[in-house]
Formats: structure tokens, sequence, C-alpha cells
């Protein structure tokens, strides 16, 4: 059985090729156009997992879409009559669109002649998280937006099938508002909302908490006052003036400074957030009884809320491409009807031969060395790295999904408490109150960092050890938020074994097996997926070193 799994028309479109239920290639389509979370029709995505799988599009048994497009139609049909004058022309523009972006047209006019089989949203979502957890059985929690009418779901995960148990419908989004105010606050929605997160414990939560709770009252079942809001009727606008006279706050533009009602509010959508993050784990505890919980939808990436689900779970697992872009694979493993296979790896993009890389370097006129031998290697970068020297990592095959997991990385030293503002001002050129992750060992992680499981895809906010003490020890400053905190990214042999032997290396050179990591890219790119790219990005940058699988690279 080979499927084509595809995921496009609202962000992070992607296509993957799954071949008996096991995920052969996966990649989106923002990797190869280099505009973040495109969601145009993947053509690049697919013509790669084609051509690296070596399947024809003739070939292909079923094509698997992550949602119901009839479904969609129905809500935004719905939604606009009930402001039929306000939506006039975008009913025009809704139809003109749907009809223009018909699945099977498209894929007929790729010579695909098979049949499309349409997944709802978010049992996509939803399919994609457990049946890439290790479990047998667990409660599964999607949410994001917006999928058709859904925008959470609480469902039964047990062998090889998905039972949804609960739902809540649109325009009740706890993702919706978390993006609300991301625009708010001057960033833009579905991509932003990680600085909104990072931006929180710089704020006093208690500032616009109430104000907050009249949008969205504190009540069992989760539900918004779309007075303030007008997603029922805008594609432009996320919120109107009655919101902005609720704050007694003006919006932010994104070029304005950010003050500390900015840090404020943040802190007070976040605390709100988790509120009803944890009610909503409290009813999937009770509907399925379990001790294991899988997290999913765009909303998984709130690293800080999911460590709270603990409170219920005895084992949370959140996947290492929870929006939509993983819903490419999920529509596919939902609809397959045999054993399960082994999923965990992330490593799932292009990878380049060792010709084809010593071409891009000889073309780049850049100085480099070869080794021959991967341990002398990776001495060499453990000790540019312990020197306080940025390099540029790049090995084996892209990873799937957001975070970059030690193939596509910026490596720094985390002991040095200047590196965080180096890397934010100087090689990003970003906001200089984000995090960064730290890579860690799997053996020393609990060494450095409080962690109730490993966090094999950087989707956990954890508190780093020593944090209640009254001056606690911060061996790590750069690796380390404001509030004592860290997305951590655990590494084993397993999964990534030429990065686990950097760490080791590491450990062995400074006793500590940890890296300060962040995505290979710089301000407003897509992550780095060609050693093209990477040269370039290392040449228009002040990053010190670039690695390209065994060749170290020098500026001069």
């Amino acid at each position: 059985m080979i499927q084509l799994g595809i995921s496009a028309f609202y962000h992070d479109s992607a296509a993957c090729i799954v071949k008996d239920g096991k995920v052969l290639a996966a990649v989106e389509e923002e990797r190869f156009t280099e505009i973040k979370h495109d969601y145009s029709f993947p053509y690049n995505a697919i013509e790669w997992v084609l051509d690296y799988t070596g399947i024809s599009i003739e070939q292909v048994d079923q094509v698997c879409w992550y949602e119901r497009p009839d479904l969609k139609k129905d809500r935004v049909l719905k939604t606009f009559s009930k402001h039929w004058l306000k939506t006039f022309r975008l009913k025009k523009q809704f139809l003109k669109e749907f009809s223009i972006n018909n699945p099977d047209v498209i894929l007929k006019e790729l010579g695909y002649k098979g049949e499309v089989i349409y997944i709802p949203h978010h049992l996509s979502h939803a399919a994609f998280g457990f049946f890439t957890s290790p479990y047998e059985q667990a409660a599964i929690l999607t949410i994001d937006g917006v999928g058709e009418w859904e925008t959470a779901t609480i469902s039964l995960g047990k062998d090889n099938d998905v039972f949804k148990m609960y739902s809540i419908n649109f325009p009740n989004s706890l993702g919706l508002l978390y993006s609300t105010i991301t625009a708010f606050l001057g960033f833009k929605p579905n991509e932003g909302e990680y600085k909104v997160m990072g931006l929180a414990p710089y704020g006093n939560p208690a500032k616009f908490y109430d104000k907050l709770r009249v949008a969205c009252p504190d009540t069992e079942e989760l539900s918004i006052d779309t007075k303030y809001f007008p997603w029922e009727y805008s594609d432009k606008l996320m919120y109107n003036f009655k919101f902005s006279n609720l704050l007694e706050l003006l919006p932010r533009l994104p070029e304005e400074e950010i003050t500390q009602d900015h840090k404020d509010l943040a802190a007070s959508l976040q605390k709100i957030y988790e509120e009803e993050f944890l009610k909503l784990v409290r009813r999937a505890k009770t509907l399925t009884n379990l001790d294991n919980l899988v997290l999913s939808g765009g909303c998984a990436y709130n690293g800080v809320a999911n460590s709270l689900a603990y409170k219920f779970f005895k084992s949370v697992h959140i996947p290492f491409a929870p929006s939509d872009a993983g819903s490419a694979i999920g529509a596919c493993l939902y609809n397959y009807e045999g054993p399960r296979a082994d999923n965990t790896s992330p490593y799932l993009g292009p990878e380049y031969s060792e010709d084809f890389i010593k071409k891009e370097i000889s073309k780049s006129g850049l100085k480099f060395f070869k080794f021959e031998n991967e341990d002398l290697l990776l001495k060499r970068v453990a000790g540019l790295i312990s020197n306080d020297n940025i390099v540029a990592w790049f090995q084996g095959r892209m990873e799937f999904g957001a975070r970059a997991l030690g193939n596509r990385s910026i490596l720094a030293n985390p002991r040095n408490a200047s590196m965080r503002n180096k890397l934010n001002k100087v090689i990003k050129k970003r906001e200089g109150f984000r995090p960064f992750a730290p890579s860690v060992l799997k053996e020393s992680q609990n060494n450095w960092f409080i962690c109730r499981e490993d966090v094999p895809y950087m989707n956990q906010v954890v508190k780093i050890k020593g944090f209640n003490r009254k001056d606690p020890p911060n061996l790590l400053p750069s690796a380390t938020h404001v509030d004592f905190s860290a997305r951590v990214h655990t590494v084993t042999q397993e999964q990534n074994r030429k990065y686990y032997n950097l760490l080791t290396e590491l450990h062995r050179l400074t006793g500590f097996g940890v890296v300060l990591n962040t995505s290979f890219n710089l301000k407003d790119q897509t992550i780095t997926m060609t050693p093209k790219q990477a040269l370039d990005r290392f040449i228009n940058s002040d990053i010190d070193y670039l690695v390209l699988d065994n060749y170290l690279i020098l500026k001069s």
C-alpha cells in the first residue's frame, strides 16, 4: 500500500509518502519556496517525496487529504450567512478559491487517477500524534485554531484506531484566542505565538487577567464572547475596537517598542491558556481513565502548557510536527489498515551526497577541511563550541516540523552568559527576549533539568535544577529563560548518532553534555535545507564555522 499524504491551503503545507504504514519521506512546501508557513498546494514537496522514494504518481494507491473540504465549506458558508451583508465579497472570494483549490482536480492534472480520501482535520491531528507514540492506548487531546468546525477534540487511541469522544466547535477556539493576542501584540498569527510564550515570563499575569476573562469567561466549557472578535466575518482582522477598549490598550504595531503592558498581556494570555488547557486535560483523563496522553494540533507547540499535563497523566507524548504539516502523515496513518510501524524518527527530509556537498563548497570559494575520521571532526567541533565559537551544523536528512533537532542547527556554548544575546542580536537579528533550547544527552538531562520523561522533539518547557533556591547557581545561563526554565531536547544515540556523539565529546571535554541549539536560519528565513543555502547564510552572517557533514568550513 503506497499512500501520498497532503496538507494545504491554510498553513504549513506538506506532503509525505507512506508505504505499508511506514513513513518514507516527508517535507514542508516552505523548504522549497522559502515562504515561511507556505500554505499553497505543495507541488514541490510532492515532487520531492516521489523522486526521493523512486515512486511515480501512477504507483500511488491512495491520496490522503488532511481535512474534509465539504465540512469546511459548510462552516464558512453558515458562518457568513449570519453576517451576510459584511461577508458578501468574502463569500464570492471563498467560493472562487474553493473551486480552484479542488484537490481532485489538481491531482488529476498531476496524473493521479485514483481515489482521494478526505480525513477530518482533527482526526488527522489525533492520528499523527497517536500513531507516532509508543502507546497501545492513550487519551488524545487536539487543540488548534479551527479545522472544519472543530477547534479541539478528545479521543481514545487504542491499538490501530482512534475514537472521538468530545469536541468543541468554532467560534469557541483557544487557538484563535492565542493567535488573536499574538496579532494584537504586533506579531504574525500562526507564526509568532512562540514569541508570545517567550515574552510571558517577563510580565505580570494579573494585569490583564480579569479583562481577558470577559472575552473568555471562566466556565466549565470553553466559551468565547465573539463581540470582541470578528472571526466570523473578516479574513483580515482578528480583533475590533471593542477588544482594545476592553483592555484599555492600543494594539502594538510590529515596529513599535515592546512595553511592560505588552509583557503583562502576554503573561495574562498564557495564564488563561494554561487554565483552559488543564480543563481539557482533566476532561481527557475523566473520559478515558488512562495514564498516557497524546497532545497534537498547532497548540501542542506551547511547551509551557504541555508540561502541566503531568498533573493528570503519568506519560505525555507530543509528536515532532503537531501542526498541519504533520496531519499529512496523520491522514495516511489513520486510513492504513495494516499493523503499526515505527514512525518515531523526525528525520524525513532531503539529504545530500558527499560529491554534491563538495561541489557546492568548491563553488563557494571558502576554505575547508575534510575529516576522514569522524571522531576527529567531533573533537574539533566540540573544542570550537567550548571556546565560544558559534557553529552551524548541517548533517544527514532534514527534520520534518518546526524544530531543529540536530541536523539543521546553530550550536553554541550554553555556559557563556553572553551567548544568548549574541545569537539573538548579532546572528539571528531578532528580539532579545527570545529563549534558546538546550540539547542534552539522555544520560545527563536529569543532572541539569527537572524532566519527567525524555523530550525527544523539543516540545516541553521544564525547570532547571535548583530553580527554587533563593540564589540558584545557573551553570547554563544562555540556555535558561528568565523564569529558570528551558525548552529541553533529549538526544539519544538511537535517534541521532552523530549529534549524540558530538554531545558526548562536549561532555568529555567540559563535563557538560549540553549544547545551545537553535534552528539554522537567519531573520525571516525558513530553516536551511540545501548545502548552498547553508553556505550562503554562513557567508552572510557572523557564524564562526560551518560543518557540512564531514567538512569543516572557515570564513578565511
